[in-house]
This record gives C-alpha cells, sequence and structure tokens, in this order.
C-alpha cells in the first residue's frame, strides 16, 4: 500500500477539503447541466467561451441559466487544479492521489472543451452525451482522489487486510459499475433524440413490454438496462455489507449506494407517470450522479480497504 510521507498533516486536511469541495461542486455542474438541458437554455449563449458576444451577457432566463453552467465549470476547473496541487505538495508519494487527481484535471479541460464544441456544432447529439460521459468521469475521478487522500497513522491490521473478494464478485461489481454509466449515458441519448416521454407509463410502456416503433423500443430498452444494472448493483451491495462487519463504514456506502438507486428509479417512474417536467428530469440526472459516486466509493473500498477507506473520527474526519 502507498506510504504517504511527504507533506504536513494541515496540509493533507487542506487537500481532503479541496478536494471533498471540488467534487460537490462537479456534481452541482452536472445537475445544472441537466437543468440547462431540459429547459432548452443550452443553446442560449450561441458563441463560446463569450455569450453574444460578451463578457456579461444580456439579462435573459435563459441566458443566465447556460451563462451560470460556464461559470460553474470555470469554479471546477480551478477547484480540481488546486486538488492537483495539493496532492503533489502534501501526498507526492500516494500514486492514487496523483494520478486520480491529474487524471481529473485532464477530464476538466476535455470536457470544458468539448463544451465550446457542443456549442460552436449547434449542440448535437453525440457531443451533448460525450460531454456527459466526461462529467461523469470526472466525478469518479474526485470520488477516488478524495478516499485515496491522507491515511491515518495507523498501521494495524485493517490497512493490510486480505480483502478476500472473490473473482467472480470483482468481475460483476465491475459489471455493475460500467453498467450503471452506460445506462446513465443510455437515458442521456433517449432525452437527446426526445424519445423520453414516448412511454406515460411505467414499468410497461402504454401496456406492452415490447412495443413497436423506435421511440417506444428506447424507451423500454433504457428500463430493461436500468433493471439488469439494478441487479448487478444490488448484487454488490450485498458483497459490500458481508465484508462490511471488518471494514466498517464501508456499509454506509451500501446503504448510501442501494439509497440513490432506488431513488433514481422512483425518479424514473414519476418521469413517466408525470410527464418529463425541469424538474423531475433534474432529479432523475441528479439521483443517477450520486448512485454513480456512491458505487465508486464503495467499489473502491471494497476492492482495496487499506488504500481507499472511509477515515475514522479518530483519525480526524468521516464519511
Amino acid at each position: 500500500m502507498p506510504h504517504v510521507a511527504a507533506g504536513t498533516r494541515s496540509g493533507q486536511t487542506r487537500y481532503r477539503t479541496v478536494t471533498l469541495m471540488s467534487l460537490v461542486a462537479a456534481i452541482a455542474q452536472v445537475a445544472l447541466g441537466g437543468v440547462v438541458r431540459v429547459t432548452g437554455s443550452g443553446d442560449a449563449c450561441p458563441d463560446w467561451p463569450l455569450c453574444h458576444g460578451q463578457i456579461i451577457p444580456p439579462l435573459d432566463y435563459h441566458i443566465w441559466l447556460e451563462f451560470s453552467h460556464r461559470l460553474a465549470a470555470t469554479a471546477v476547473g480551478f477547484l480540481v487544479v488546486a486538488s492537483l496541487v495539493l496532492a503533489w505538495r502534501h501526498l507526492r508519494t500516494s500514486k492514487p492521489a496523483i494520478v486520480a487527481t491529474g487524471a481529473s484535471t485532464l477530464l476538466v479541460v476535455a470536457a470544458a472543451i468539448l463544451g465550446g464544441l457542443t456549442v460552436l456544432s449547434e449542440l448535437s447529439w453525440w457531443t451533448r452525451l460525450i460531454h456527459l460521459g466526461l462529467a461523469e468521469l470526472t466525478v469518479a475521478g474526485l470520488a477516488v482522489a478524495w478516499l485515496a487522500g491522507p491515511l491515518d497513522d495507523r498501521s494495524d491490521g485493517q490497512q493490510d487486510l486480505d480483502t478476500r473478494v472473490s473473482r467472480q464478485d470483482r468481475r460483476l461489481a465491475w459489471a455493475g459499475l460500467i453498467g450503471l454509466l452506460v445506462a446513465i449515458l443510455f437515458g442521456s441519448y433517449m432525452v437527446g433524440m426526445n424519445y423520453g416521454a414516448a412511454c406515460p407509463s411505467w414499468p410497461l410502456c402504454i401496456g406492452n413490454s415490447l412495443p413497436g416503433g423506435t421511440p417506444f423500443v428506447v424507451n423500454m430498452a433504457h428500463r430493461y438496462m436500468v433493471a439488469i444494472v439494478a441487479v448487478l448493483v444490488l448484487r454488490t451491495c450485498f458483497v459490500a455489507w458481508k465484508h462490511g462487519a471488518a471494514w466498517g463504514q464501508l456499509r454506509r456506502l451500501v446503504v448510501l449506494t442501494a439509497g440513490f438507486l432506488v431513488i433514481e428509479i422512483g425518479v424514473g417512474a414519476l418521469t413517466a407517470w408525470m410527464g418529463s417536467t425541469p424538474l423531475i428530469a433534474s432529479l432523475h440526472l441528479v439521483f443517477a450522479t450520486m448512485s454513480w459516486v456512491s458505487m465508486v466509493l464503495m467499489v473502491a473500498v471494497l476492492f482495496d480497504p487499506g488504500t481507499f477507506r472511509v477515515r475514522t473520527r479518530h483519525a480526524g474526519s468521516t464519511v
């Protein structure tokens, strides 16, 4: 396991604080991007990086939603770079911290560039899809960076635990993790193609499990995909819960992962029953992202509780 020797305790605490701020800001940025999209505000600023050729754009609801999204992206960028600098100064010998913050920085830059291309390409669906993918990967990178922060002073058995997670459990956990990301992106594709409101009922689509017509097929494919992914995620939660007795607060991540997943599915049902209003559609993306983040955290701790472990109050920090 990596040994953190560089930097002071206060510097390591600053790193973890700034990284947590970066993670929260990145999640908020994804949520704001969802609001911009479902309100049709994505084309309110037809140029980039300026908006209507101005640093301060005209006062308009849709324009300022899009402009706020850009300002938030800038704030996320600065926070992520600050996390990388603090990692290099105070956790230089912690490879997971350096790699995770470095990867997050590259992803933020790529997302910013693609965001500009999204505007200049008149919001083509594929650029928006990749843009969301980069944003979700950035969130995952920051989550890993936060867990890979300063280790406490304990060098007892917890750090050297044999995880004993079977190869099959690992493969299914990876399948659930990747499947969750694919389901989020497929949902974005469905919305981008204006198929999101094709099925006004749930769980069946207008009374059929296999309806005809592309919009209905895409909509139901997303539901079946979520069902399969939910089984994989909940199975991983079960495995993590069994190990949680030995690894303490891992069980809290299990509860968060399962809880966010159930809420996400519930909001998806509301989207069908009540129509895809901006509020419901935004909440759907928010809880999908929270499911993704908590799943990343849970799998990291499950696979390597020595490197990626939730700190205790005794060590000066908590989940």
